[in-house]
């Protein structure tokens, strides 16, 4: 019955959100699957539950009609979310990691031709939640990423793409990253984590999909919460 009740909250919520999308909004769901492959758990917040090799599965949603931060710089585009539905959900060794959708800080940056003083120009793809919810056992998440930078010829703007990232394109170091790191900013290093990653497959997800995300997002804000 319990579960019966969450599960149809879930939906409801889902469904519910299309009423309250902002009418401009073209959101883009880009579902992505990953390989761990590196952990960092000593005090043990992930009770041996993660492990190097296993799959890491998710989406990760923004608008992408949304105005660069920066519009005077050609080469850093900068893309900033405050509310659901943007965001982003990992799921991995039966945990989930995910956007705290009372509290979003969610960036998108693209960059074209970045200058670096330490090496050439790049081009450069990344996503960051910098607020989510808390595992279900009670272990703080800190911050949840997904980037990577490559050749100068991955990108021709700097302009936010409806599209998934190309992991073909020719990234630097092994592809496109994924990091997750727990704990609280500023306090003690006790209940520290720190998971490391591969995307594998990166693939945009039609609507309804964005709605799927919804109730699956609700789904786990409501296991954490209970």
């Amino acid at each position: 019955m319990v579960r019966g009740f969450i599960i149809t909250a879930a939906v409801v919520v889902g469904i519910s959100s299309v009423g309250v999308r902002p009418t401009h909004a073209k959101l883009v769901t880009i579902a992505v699957t990953g390989e761990v492959t590196s952990v960092w758990d000593d005090f043990d917040r992930l009770e041996g539950k993660i492990n190097v090799g296993d799959m890491i599965t998710g989406v990760y949603v923004y608008d992408s009609s949304t105005p660069d931060s920066f519009p005077e710089d050609p080469v850093h585009g900068r893309y900033e979310y405050y509310a659901p539905p943007c965001g982003i959900m990992l799921t991995v060794g039966g945990f989930v990691f995910m956007t705290d959708p009372d509290n979003v800080r969610f960036v998108v940056i693209i960059k074209d031709d970045f200058p670096d003083p330490r090496e050439t120009s790049y081009d450069g793809y990344s996503v960051a939640s910098y607020n989510n919810l808390p595992l279900s056992n009670g272990a703080e998440v800190g911050d949840i990423s997904l980037g990577a930078k490559g050749s100068t010829d991955i990108f021709t703007t700097d302009a936010l793409p409806a599209t998934a990232p190309d992991l073909d394109a020719g990234w630097h170091e092994g592809g496109m990253g994924i990091r997750i790191y727990g704990g609280s900013r500023g306090g003690s290093s006790v209940g520290a984590f720190s998971i490391g990653g591969y995307v594998t497959s990166a693939t945009v997800i039609p609507e309804p999909g964005t709605f799927i995300l919804f109730a699956l997002g609700s789904l786990a804000l409501l296991k954490t919460r209970s």
